[in-house]
């Protein structure tokens, strides 16, 4: 069964296209992903674009995806964070041409950083690389997940010490689930994917424990359905400015 999509797809695919330049600014691009696989299910093209382009982009996760799988006996929690985390780290390097590592924030899953503290907790740890970013990328505010949703307005935090910083919301859940609520995506924009969807399809295979029925011993676990797999490889990104 197809999946049901939301208005904003529908919106996507009449929006503008963007160019690279207009997401990414003079300087660097920092993608803050709630989990491991939303840096390829978001921007994944467009990450690869920024880094053939000779640009650096900086891929932050934000939690550990351990409870994809709550009920593993295979794969508890520490062991399926591990996993996932190398599934990141080749996701990252496959999309980057080998040339980037994920930067790896370590919160537990559905324990994303929500208040002040804890998002400058985040930015002194990102402190290295912040006075380059240009450009910030995250998941939507709309999307119906709080990890997701706090990944946000982590961003909007960062992006607030950074004078002249280009922010941009992504949505991954906001296009088959309900928005949350007073969600908006105006000034809606598509980055054109086409000429890396391949490579875009590649990175999202390797994130295998939620790809496919690797981890076989939940039946509560998440699975990422194929058709919508396919949807986020086969359909252009959304951004939309903050």
């Amino acid at each position: 069964m197809s999946p049901a999509f939301t208005p904003v797809v529908a919106a996507a695919a009449a929006a503008p296209p963007i160019a690279l330049g207009e997401l990414t600014g003079t300087g660097d691009v920092l993608m803050l992903a709630p989990h491991p696989d939303d840096e390829t299910l978001a921007a994944g093209a467009a990450l690869a674009a920024t880094w053939r382009s000779g640009r650096r982009a900086h891929v932050a996760v934000v939690t550990d995806g351990s409870r994809s799988h709550p009920n593993s006996a295979r794969y508890p929690a520490a062991s399926l964070a591990a996993l996932r985390r190398r599934e990141v780290t080749r996701a990252v390097r496959l999309l980057s041409g080998n040339s980037a590592r994920p930067i790896w924030l370590g919160y537990p899953d559905l324990a994303a950083p929500e208040d002040p503290a804890a998002f400058a907790a985040v930015a002194a740890r990102l402190g290295q690389i912040l006075p380059d970013v240009s450009a910030i990328w995250s998941t939507w505010w709309g999307d119906p997940h709080p990890d997701h949703q706090r990944t946000w307005a982590l961003a909007c935090y960062l992006a607030a010490r950074r004078p002249g910083c280009r922010l941009y919301a992504c949505p991954v859940w906001g296009r088959v689930q309900g928005p949350a609520a007073a969600a908006r995506f105006s000034g809606l924009r598509r980055f054109r994917s086409a000429p890396l969807r391949a490579l875009k399809a590649r990175a999202l295979a390797a994130h295998a424990s939620q790809m496919t029925p690797l981890i076989d011993d939940d039946p509560t676990g998440f699975t990422m359905a194929t058709d919508l797999a396919e949807h986020f490889v086969d359909t252009d990104e959304i951004f939309i400015p903050a």
